[in-house]
């Protein structure tokens, strides 16, 4: 990093997207879900067998949602078509039956937090697996519990569980580590083993948080002109809470 004396508005906007990585299977750490990894990649490339579907469910950032992303990305970027699903998505993004029909074998159909679709979802996504399951469409669900313990209609729920299904683990600490590590490296932030387990010991622990905290600390060394260290962080973190009129929390002591 080169030192500067500030950063203008345009410039911290590119770092923001530059630190807004889009979710690929190679890019997922798969800790204890290597099995999880492989299913899917053997969903994606299946020869379109009917009753051809994964159903992943863990807690919250135990990875679902990248990997349903990177799955659809995979799918889109062999030109095939890939619809990805959720409790959020209008109307207008839910696909008819008869597009699933002719998108046949060679395409995904994703639903994410499934257990919280609406009735009219789920009335909807009852229609689409039967549809896609007819065609030999891949399918691919997630949600924050097991099939059996979903709070949907017990016809949906009951299909939820026809195919494979895996439960996801959250990273463990090395996984973090190795996580923070290869982003920072693909950033050109210099991340010290002894920095990144001050952070994982003494700050949020999704890997959301993480990565923002890292981009926000690549941002403060860029203006500084220094290293990353952890008195460079606490200078950070001061800093944030002064210009927030917020006194700073005192920093647990290192072992």
């Amino acid at each position: 990093m080169s030192p500067s004396a500030s950063i203008s508005p345009a410039h911290q906007l590119l770092l923001e997207l530059q630190w807004s990585d889009e979710p690929t299977l190679d890019n997922f750490e798969p800790g204890a879900n290597a099995m999880a990894l492989q299913a899917l990649r053997a969903l994606l490339a299946g020869d379109g067998a009917a009753g051809r579907a994964l159903y992943l469910w863990g807690g919250a950032a135990s990875g679902k949602t990248h990997l349903l992303r990177a799955a659809c990305a995979a799918m889109q970027a062999q030109g095939q078509p890939a619809w990805l699903l959720g409790p959020h998505s209008p109307p207008s993004h839910w696909p008819a039956l008869e597009q699933i029909a002719r998108a046949g074998a060679h395409a995904l159909l994703a639903v994410d937090d499934a257990q919280d679709c609406n009735d009219w979802q789920q009335d909807w996504l009852f229609g689409l697996y039967n549809a896609a399951r007819q065609v030999g469409c891949g399918f691919l669900a997630a949600a924050d519990r097991a099939p059996a313990e979903l709070a949907l209609r017990e016809d949906l729920r009951t299909r939820m569980a026809w195919g494979l299904g895996l439960r996801l683990q959250p990273l463990d600490d090395a996984a973090k580590q190795r996580v923070l590590a290869r982003i920072a490296a693909a950033h050109g932030l210099q991340l010290r083993e002894e920095l990144s387990r001050y952070i994982l010991d003494h700050h949020a622990r999704d890997m959301a948080s993480l990565v923002e905290l890292l981009r926000r600390l690549d941002a403060f060394a860029l203006r500084h002109g220094r290293a990353a260290s952890i008195p460079l962080l606490k200078a950070m973190l001061n800093e944030t809470a002064a210009d927030s009129g917020a006194l700073p929390r005192p920093c647990p002591a290192q072992p």
